[in-house]
C-alpha cells in the first residue's frame, strides 16, 4: 500500500475569493463618501466644517437612558438633559455662522439656553397638568347653602350642584375652522405671507407657523389664548407674533370662506 501526498495550500491562496458580499452596503459607503467629500470641500474653503454638521454630531445625543433625544443640551450645571428642537439647531447654527464659537456643551450662547429653560419649564408643567388629570375620577363640587333667615323666603330642600365649565365649543372665544388643523395652520400663514413684502417679514410668519406646529398648537387654540408672548419667546418679532395671533378671527371669517366657496377677494 502506497499513499501519495500533493500539497494544496498554495493553489488555494492563488485562487481570487468569489464571495465579495456588497449588497446595499456599497450603496451606503457612496452616500458617506460623498458626504465626506462635501465636509473636506467645505473645510478647504473655510478653514472649518460646516456649521450644521458641526452642530448636529456635537448635540447628539449620546446617552441610551435619554429618552428626549435625538439632540439634547447637556446643562453643565444641573446635568439634566433639555431637548432641542429643529427650532433651537436652526439657532445654533446661525450663531456657528455668524462667527460664534461652540466647541462643547458649555458653549451654548445665554439667549438659547434661557429659551430652552422657558421650553423646558413649558413641558414639565404639561407633563405636570397630564399626571393630575389622569386620574379617572370626577371633580367633586361642594356648595355651602346658608339656613333661611326668614320663614316666608323658601329654600331649596336639596343644595343645587354646581357645573364645572371646561374651555370648549361653549367658550366665548370659539371659532370653528373646519378641516384638517395643522394644515390651516400653514393656510393662515401663507396669507399672512401675502400681506408683506418684506421677505424677512415673511421668513418670521414662517418662524411663527413652525413653532406653532413644533408646540402642536393649531389655530382655534392659538386664537382662544391669545398669548403672542409665547411667540416672542420662540424668536418670532413681536409685530409678527402680534398679528399671527390677533388677525386669525378676520382670516376664517372673511379670508377663508372665499377661497373655500371659490371666490378670491383682496382684503385690505
Amino acid at each position: 500500500m502506497s499513499f501519495n501526498y500533493t500539497d494544496c495550500s498554495n493553489a488555494l491562496k492563488s485562487v481570487p475569493r468569489s464571495t465579495d458580499k456588497r449588497g446595499t452596503s456599497s450603496a451606503t459607503q457612496r452616500m458617506l463618501l460623498q458626504r465626506h467629500e462635501e465636509i473636506n470641500a467645505a473645510k478647504e474653503a473655510t478653514g472649518q466644517p460646516p456649521a450644521w454638521d458641526h452642530v448636529y454630531s456635537l448635540m447628539r445625543c449620546s446617552s441610551r437612558a435619554c429618552e428626549l433625544g435625538p439632540h439634547c443640551w447637556r446643562d453643565s450645571i444641573s446635568k439634566k438633559h433639555i431637548k432641542l428642537t429643529v427650532q433651537n439647531l436652526r439657532g445654533l447654527v446661525d450663531y456657528v455662522d455668524q462667527g460664534g464659537v461652540l466647541t462643547s456643551h458649555d458653549d451654548v450662547p445665554e439667549t438659547i439656553r434661557e429659551q430652552l429653560y422657558i421650553q423646558e419649564q413649558q413641558r414639565l408643567e404639561r407633563q405636570k397638568g397630564g399626571l393630575q388629570s389622569s386620574p379617572g375620577y370626577p371633580p367633586i363640587n361642594i356648595t355651602n347653602v346658608l339656613p333661611a333667615q326668614s320663614s316666608n323666603l323658601s329654600a331649596p330642600s336639596t343644595p343645587t350642584p354646581t357645573v364645572a365649565m371646561c374651555p370648549g365649543k361653549n367658550a366665548p372665544g370659539f371659532l370653528e375652522i373646519p378641516g384638517l388643523r395643522d394644515l390651516a395652520v400653514t393656510e393662515y400663514s401663507d396669507w399672512q405671507q401675502s400681506q408683506v413684502s418684506d421677505e424677512k417679514l415673511k421668513a418670521e410668519f414662517r418662524k411663527a407657523r413652525d413653532t406653532a406646529l413644533e408646540d402642536g398648537l393649531d389655530l382655534m387654540q392659538v386664537h382662544e389664548d391669545q398669548d403672542p408672548e409665547f411667540f416672542i419667546k420662540n424668536g418670532v418679532k413681536r409685530g409678527i407674533a402680534r398679528r399671527f395671533v390677533g388677525d386669525i378671527n378676520y382670516w376664517v371669517k372673511n379670508c377663508r370662506c372665499n377661497m373655500e366657496s371659490g371666490s378670491i377677494t383682496e382684503f385690505i
